[in-house]
């Protein structure tokens, strides 16, 4: 059984942020970044940069969030 893929309708409108409520804020030395700061926080801009980090981080719940 495939499952459809979701994809995001509204590029640039999202920011994904995890379990204890840390936005990704791009990177640092070269690995990804995470923050308490909402501020900080870079819009997603495709469905694939949003699973890649899924499975980047497999043990952190991540999610889209619409601004």
């Amino acid at each position: 059984m495939r499952v459809k893929e979701v994809t995001i309708q509204h590029i640039y409108e999202h920011v994904a942020v995890d379990q204890e409520l840390q936005v990704f804020a791009g990177y640092k030395n070269g690995y990804p970044y995470w923050s308490s700061d909402m501020d900080e926080g870079k819009e997603i801009n495709t469905t694939s940069h949003f699973y890649a980090l899924k499975s980047w981080f497999p043990n952190k719940q991540i999610e889209l969030i619409k601004l």
